[in-house]
């Protein structure tokens, strides 16, 4: 089968640069200044450095034309723009994976490109340093949704993703799964603001606090909607709180040896304001107002967070609250 990448941020690189460094030729679309960099020095990842030689490095979608398997690696609130785009090229009988945050991207690409479309969970953490430049900075594992009229492509997928280095686990029921991840990912908007890095924000007492107010009141709002949660391998939203609870100041302590989480590790948001780009608020904490909404439930916490990144954006700022500052507007509503 012939594999690509749409998108080549921190997850886009991991994924095709491990995939090329399995020897399989594997077709790279991104922006300009990326394919520029990757075509010059390849692909860094921590200490690896991959070369170019199984990368088919381009910003044309019209690659995808004999493409089996499309990764989609694209923020949330570029898919309905990355399927237009890819819409034309795609064969009949491709298969797109969505790697992305948020519950609906698979839908959104399925339903616009008419191509069959699974979805697929990064447990991983990673910052994007430059183009071609990434830093993995949590260890972590591959959920890939399992289809049975696609068995024997998702099988190939399954072999490539364990060649290429990453764990990976196929579940047929990925919904729970989507909303657990995004109920997890309700605390990277608290972290994005005070600007901590992740095992910062764990180990002060007061973001620890509202971390775990923000993911339980994620926790309410989907069990109050009749939404399922499951359990993710190594960390979930449930389990996260009792790490945090329970071991307190020690969590960064307990995360570095259970996760291997780095003390550079930070959260997709912050990175994306840090260089003043829009974010995924809306597909992530926008998600859980939406749906509170919608039951007449009430999503404080969430609700300022989204205002609170928004007025962020707007301003092009690098602005950031003490977790004491942060705490106080959250209480105050």
């Amino acid at each position: 089968m012939k594999y690509a990448v749409v998108g080549l941020g921190a997850v886009g690189s991991i994924i095709g640069g491990f995939i090329a460094q399995t020897g399989e030729n594997i077709v790279l679309i991104g922006k300009k200044n990326q394919i520029e960099r990757i075509k010059k020095y390849g692909i860094k990842i921590d200490d690896v450095e991959i070369k170019k030689n199984n990368m088919i490095l381009t910003e044309r979608f019209s690659y995808l034309s004999d493409v089996d398997v499309v990764f989609v690696c694209v923020k949330s609130q570029d898919t309905e723009n990355v399927a237009r785009s890819i819409n034309k090229h795609l064969k009949d009988k491709a298969l797109i994976v969505s790697l992305q945050n948020g519950v609906r991207n698979a839908s959104i690409l399925e339903k616009i490109t008419g191509v069959k479309t699974l979805s697929g969970i990064i447990l991983f953490n990673a910052v994007y340093n430059k183009a071609g430049d990434v830093s993995l900075t949590m260890r972590g594992g591959i959920l890939l949704e399992y289809n049975r009229d696609r068995k024997d492509m998702i099988i190939e997928i399954h072999k490539l993703l364990k060649k290429a280095g990453f764990r990976v686990k196929l579940i047929e029921d990925i919904n729970a799964a989507l909303w657990s991840k995004l109920v997890l990912n309700l605390q990277i908007a608290v972290t994005a603001l005070t600007g901590q890095t992740i095992k910062e924000s764990i180990g002060n007492k007061t973001s620890r606090e509202l971390i775990i107010a923000t993911i339980e009141e994620g926790i309410q709002i989907t069990r109050g909607s009749g939404i399922k949660l499951s359990a993710l391998p190594y960390v979930d939203p449930n389990r996260m709180i009792w790490v945090l609870k329970t071991f307190g100041f020690l969590s960064p302590i307990i995360s570095s040896y259970v996760l291997g989480l780095k003390k550079e590790a930070r959260n997709s948001m912050w990175q994306s304001l840090s260089r003043g780009k829009s974010t995924e608020i809306d597909y992530i904490n926008g998600e859980i107002v939406k749906l509170a909404k919608q039951n007449g439930l009430q999503a404080p916490i969430n609700t300022k967070l989204v205002e609170l990144i928004k007025e962020v954006e707007k301003e092009h700022s690098m602005k950031r609250f003490e977790p004491y500052e942060l705490k106080k507007i959250l209480k105050n509503g």
